[in-house]
C-alpha cells in the first residue's frame, strides 16, 4: 500500500506541475489576444483542461486510496491523464508561438 502512495503522490505532483505552467503560459497567450477568438479559446481550453484533470485525478485518487487493487483499471486512465495534460501543454505553447510569429509580422 506505501508503494502505491508513492505513485499517487508522484502523480499528484505532475498534475500540479503540469497545471502551473499551463496556466501560466495560458495567460500569457490570453493576455495578449483577449478580446479575439484565439484568447477566448485559450482560457476556454485551460479553464476545461484543469477541471477535467483535476476532476479525474480526485476520483482515481480515490478509487485507488480505498480499493488498492483498482490500480489495474486506473493506470490506463492515468496514462491518458499524462497525455491529455502534455497535449494541452504542447497546444498551449503552440499558440504562443503563432502570437509571437503574428505580432513581429
Amino acid at each position: 500500500m506505501q508503494d502505491l502512495l508513492i505513485y499517487l503522490w508522484v502523480g499528484i505532483g505532475l498534475l500540479v506541475v503540469g497545471s502551473a505552467y499551463l496556466i501560466v503560459e495560458g495567460i500569457k497567450v490570453q493576455r495578449i489576444f483577449a478580446d479575439s477568438i484565439v484568447g477566448r479559446l485559450v482560457k476556454t481550453l485551460m479553464v476545461v483542461v484543469l477541471i477535467e484533470l483535476y476532476s479525474l485525478g480526485l476520483v482515481c485518487y480515490a478509487f485507488v486510496r480505498f480499493y488498492p487493487k483498482g490500480i489495474i483499471f486506473i493506470l490506463p486512465i492515468i496514462f491518458l491523464w499524462i497525455i491529455s495534460l502534455a497535449y494541452a501543454i504542447y497546444a498551449i505553447s503552440g499558440a504562443k508561438k503563432e502570437v509571437a510569429s503574428l505580432t513581429k509580422s
